[in-house]
């Protein structure tokens, strides 16, 4: 599958990239890092920008693909997520010492938006696991502790820590700490990549990780180590539960983006109905439905470990999700009669979050914004749960 969208991750190998909708000019800088982060308005509007530059408004969910310009610190975006023209905004950015401290929208037509980052405290660490050492990083608000606090799991892929900036800016917001981390072998993490491939060692490889990394977590300064839970995204819909379930990961919740909750030969049936999210399917949805539930399965069964895990959760899957079959999914989990699981299914919605309705990757560029409302369902979902205030 082709990467759909960096802080989500795939559920499957990538093949081939699809060709794009429309010619797009070259992004020319490595990363965007030095404008990383979470900026507020006067007015409470919080923009978060990723290291790969994506710029997300947590009200609306409009979702940007940052273009750089011949000035320094001055960007576009256009009217869509990723085709850069016509342009909708100029967005530029104060530097102050190594980072941005200001960001400021300029529409073409409309008022100026002025935010300021928000101030966190980052610290860099490593947390030693069985066979490696993972290199991550620490954000904390600088509220009055202790606070709630919350471990980033991969999808498949790489998973440097730069890919998941959107997640960590929005939980960091919200008054959360948050550790992100590479994965093995990749990035500034020690020992051996075991792949991308969902097979049962890989799994439990990550699971084990993603174990260590929340206990390392627990013990931080100015936590509350009965309020720390895990964020998983895609692939990490089946490591999450792993590592709660059988590495005994001590996590007071979870959270669970297009995480699949079949087995992984299911999730491969049904991706492949599209070709991997790259073309509509032929079938009709009840019939590629029927074909999953009775795909047998060899390998590990989600249900069996999810059947035994009595901590809060929410899974939030896109009703068009091409990677994960979201039907069946919310079959199984709601047929796991869970009280304090909370099973959302967002209309129109993709694997990657878009609002997309064809569900396909390569209408991804052409979407405006991610599942509207995403932030306040978070948000409020985590002041029940763990008490912070959205």
């Amino acid at each position: 599958m082709a990467t759909l969208l960096l802080f989500i991750g795939a559920c499957a190998p990538p093949p081939p990239d699809q060709p794009s909708p429309s010619p797009q000019p070259s992004i020319q800088i490595s990363n965007f890092e030095r404008y990383a982060g979470a900026y507020r308005t006067s007015a409470g509007i919080t923009y978060v920008v990723n290291g790969h530059g994506h710029l997300l408004n947590l009200q609306d969910s409009t979702f940007r693909q940052l273009y750089p310009t011949s000035v320094p610190d001055r960007f576009t975006i256009g009217r869509v997520f990723a085709i850069a023209s016509p342009r909708e905004a100029d967005i530029v950015f104060r530097i102050a010492g190594a980072r941005a401290d200001q960001l400021t929208i300029k529409p073409v037509t409309g008022s100026t938006v002025i935010a300021a980052r928000l101030l966190f405290k980052e610290t860099e660490v490593r947390v030693p696991v069985d066979g490696a050492v993972l290199a991550g990083t620490i954000t904390e608000p600088l509220t009055p502790g202790p606070h709630p606090g919350i471990v980033i799991v991969h999808g498949s892929g790489p998973g440097p820590r730069i890919d998941y900036g959107i997640w960590v800016g929005l939980y960091a917001s919200l008054g959360l700490t948050v550790l992100a981390y590479d994965k093995r072998g990749n990035g500034a993490s020690t020992g051996t990549y075991p792949g991308e491939g969902a097979s049962d060692r890989n799994l439990e490889i990550y699971a084990a990780d993603a174990a260590a990394v929340l206990r390392f977590l627990t013990s931080w300064p100015g936590i509350d180590p009965g309020r720390i839970g895990f964020h998983g995204g895609s692939q990490g819909g089946w490591v999450v539960p792993l590592a709660i379930g059988r590495h005994q990961a001590p996590a007071a919740f979870a959270i669970l983006v297009s995480g699949p909750a079949v087995s992984s030969e299911q999730q491969q049936v049904w991706a492949g109905f599209s070709s991997d999210s790259a073309v509509a399917p032929t079938v009709p949805p009840a019939e590629m439905d029927a074909v999953v539930r009775s795909t047998a399965t060899s390998a590990y069964v989600p249900a069996t470990v999810l059947a035994t895990i009595r901590q809060p959760m929410m899974w939030v899957n896109g009703a068009v999700d091409r990677q994960v079959p979201t039907t069946v999914n919310a079959e199984i989990l709601r047929g796991l009669h869970h009280p304090n699981w909370d099973i959302e299914v967002l209309p129109a919605v993709d694997h990657g979050l878009f609002e997309n309705p064809s569900g396909l990757e390569p209408d991804q560029a052409k979407a405006t914004k991610l599942a509207a409302g995403l932030r306040d369902l978070l948000a409020g979902w985590l002041a029940r749960t763990v008490g912070v205030s959205p």
